[in-house]
């Protein structure tokens, strides 16, 4: 959180009070304009764009003192031109000293050849003066207003549409006539609009830094996971002589395994469930696993405001716009095509049939039927494993496939790589299977379980326990490696792996530009206003191999503190302990058979809070610890920057 209101956003201080007007539109009729919108401010513009600035000073002083006729005088010939300004990412500190420099009162604010806003003097000194006010003798007014109502509204407007969103599988379940399944799912929608609404009545709509940011993707999926158990809860698909505490748990626990794209469960015969309760849990890995909820309050939030929630959900490089697209309308094909295919392939019903392909593109696991993947139908096998392979692809490689706007080129070494591992994968984990006659199907068998755990899917047909210590190391490092960075597959991800190796080497490979993107959550926002070069891209560069370091020092600690409390708790050998924890923190959902209803509610707990850490690859909370730099500058120091001649515009332009 910025503390020192001179490194606050310009943003949050600008106003609308202007109006763009043509150049060669007269005085007379400009000054008719501005008074009907009530605004102080003339932007002049050529060819609409901004190329000079009228103020009610220049319109004093150049037309009614010097006698000229407003009718017959038009905007250029009085405007100050070239008109200074300031990118959309800049300071309050830089807006006061591009004032200072240029001997001006107010800066538009500009973002693409577009006015977003204006900024005065006065507007920036006001505010800072509150700000100081507040700061000496209102402290806790300013934690929680700036610390936990954005957060507060935000989560609460999450939460609101999280709950439209859950309405289709309650709609499939009213229709089908499942009573119970469809009470469960209102009754979940009903708790989570009332939440968000008192969430929203306390909390203020305002921009996020990248703590906040973190915070609200974190309690975003705990809360999500937490009213995600309450179909659980009233359809208790679990035992009828369940205790209340064993319930919640167990709910929670499935829940969390379905919002973060887990797959762990401890239903061991879905197809026991009504059908619709099959469906809403692979609805609810869709949901997580493509950030639907991300994506539909980007219809209501400008970008800038969502510019920091956008990294941590894996939206890589593209805008906003083209991630909409890439999610949905691209991965909507994808699911109609493998729906299809999978229809024709196997002998599902077409609920079961959506309900699978769900769980597969999502990177999900959770399965619609107990016989849902086995090795008997190979074509099956191949739809599934296709669809696994697209859930661990990036977003944007996806978007750039059909679209020319953005190409695949600085994707292609960082999906050579990935599909190298997978490809060296297949006959090296073909030898540590138990059935190894060399056959089509066990070649496949191979080919299928390291797919499932390279794209950390969790779809299994072998009972893992059986085999070998080699055989475990081998999906466990899978696990762990992830797919590529921007999907929906979990694990530390290919591109920061990439990313150590360059450091480390100090070779120029040519997956910068990829790997820039990874360290663009923390490096892009996180660091001063820097003039674009060398400089800033060391600057990330560094940035982002500290924070690939710490994920990957992480991911290895966490995975063994968990198995240690599972092989201590559970009774259970060390290894099948270790590959439990790894999958859950991977969000993968491979079993050695340790997840069990039978477990002891500590042990849950820690895969619970194992899969919600894992599904933003730590790096969200690793931000929640990251302390900003403290400044003491006193308000009167503040305040000294506030003292910029009278005067308007100069002859340079700041952007």
């Amino acid at each position: 959180m910025i503390t020192d209101p001179l490194e606050r956003s310009v943003l949050s201080y600008v106003h609308g009070q202007f109006s763009v007007i043509d150049e060669n539109v007269d005085v007379a009729s400009a000054v008719k304009q501005i008074h009907a919108k009530n605004a102080e401010t003339i932007i002049v513009s050529k060819h609409e764009k901004p190329i000079g600035i009228v103020t009610d000073s220049d319109i004093l002083d150049k037309v009614v003192m010097r006698g000229a006729d407003s009718d017959q005088t038009l905007l250029k010939s009085i405007m100050s031109s070239p008109i200074v300004t300031l990118s959309s990412k800049a300071t309050v500190r830089q807006a006061l000293n591009i004032m200072r420099l240029n001997i001006i009162k107010r800066v538009p604010i500009v973002d693409d050849e577009k006015v977003l806003g204006i900024v005065t003097q006065e507007g920036l000194a006001n505010a800072i003066r509150t700000s100081v006010l507040e700061k000496t003798f209102r402290t806790y007014r300013v934690i929680i207003r700036e610390h936990y109502k954005p957060i507060l509204a935000n989560l609460g407007f999450l939460l609101q549409f999280s709950g439209i969103l859950i309405i289709a599988p309650a709609i499939l379940a009213t229709v089908m006539g499942e009573t119970i399944s469809a009470t469960g799912m209102f009754l979940a929608i009903t708790v989570m609009f009332l939440t968000g609404f008192i969430l929203n009545a306390y909390g203020e709509k305002t921009p996020l830094n990248l703590k906040q940011a973190s915070l609200l993707m974190v309690s975003s999926f705990v809360l999500l996971s937490l009213f995600g158990s309450i179909p659980y809860m009233y359809v208790n698909p679990f035992s009828s002589d369940i205790d209340p505490l064993s319930l919640f748990v167990n709910s929670f626990f499935e829940s969390a395994s379905g919002f973060t794209t887990t797959g762990l469960s401890f239903i061991t015969y879905p197809e026991n469930l009504p059908q619709s309760f099959d469906f809403y849990r692979s609805f609810t890995q869709w949901v997580g696993g493509l950030s639907f909820v991300y994506l539909v309050i980007t219809f209501f939030y400008p970008e800038r405001k969502l510019i920091h929630m956008k990294g941590m959900i894996g939206g890589g490089i593209l805008k906003l716009k083209q991630l909409l697209l890439t999610i949905g309308v691209i991965f909507t094909f994808y699911t109609v095509i493998l729906c299809a295919l999978l229809y024709l392939f196997a002998d599902f019903n077409i609920i079961h049939t959506v309900s699978l392909i769900f769980s597969t593109v999502t990177g999900g696991g959770f399965i619609p039927v107990s016989t849902a993947v086995t090795g008997e139908n190979s074509l099956q096998l191949l739809v599934i494993m296709t669809g696994m392979v697209i859930s661990a692809l990036p977003f944007a490689f996806h978007y750039a496939l059909l679209s020319k706007e953005v190409t695949t080129t600085k994707y292609r070494p960082e999906i050579f790589l990935y599909f190298g591992i997978i490809v060296v994968s297949i006959p090296i984990f073909y030898l540590f299977l138990n059935a190894g006659d060399g056959s089509q199907s066990d070649w496949l068998t191979s080919a299928f379980h390291v797919v499932s755990a390279s794209t950390t899917s969790g779809f299994q047909f072998i009972d893992i326990s059986l085999l070998s210590t080699d055989g475990k190391i081998v999906l466990m490092m899978l696990m762990l490696i992830g797919g590529t960075a921007f999907s929906t597959a979990g694990g530390i991800k290919v591109g920061r792996l990439i990313q150590i190796f360059q450091r480390i080497t100090k070779r120029n490979f040519a997956m910068d530009n990829a790997i820039r993107s990874i360290s663009s959550v923390s490096s892009r926002y996180n660091e001063s206003y820097i003039s674009y070069g060398k400089k800033t891209d060391e600057l990330r560069a560094k940035k982002a191999y500290r924070e690939s370091l710490a994920v990957v020092a992480l991911f290895l600690l966490l995975s063994f503190i968990t198995a240690l409390v599972l092989f201590y708790l559970e009774q259970r050998s060390f290894m099948d302990s270790l590959f439990e924890s790894v999958s859950a923190l991977t969000t993968t959902g491979l079993s050695s058979g340790v997840t069990s209803m039978d477990m002891s509610v500590v042990s849950k707990i820690f895969l619970i809070v194992n899969m919600i850490l894992g599904r933003f690859e730590i790096i969200a909370v690793l931000y929640l610890f990251m302390e900003n730099k403290k400044i003491k500058t006193r308000g009167t120091e503040y305040l000294k920057h506030l003292h910029i001649p009278n005067k308007h515009h100069s002859d340079k332009t700041v952007k």
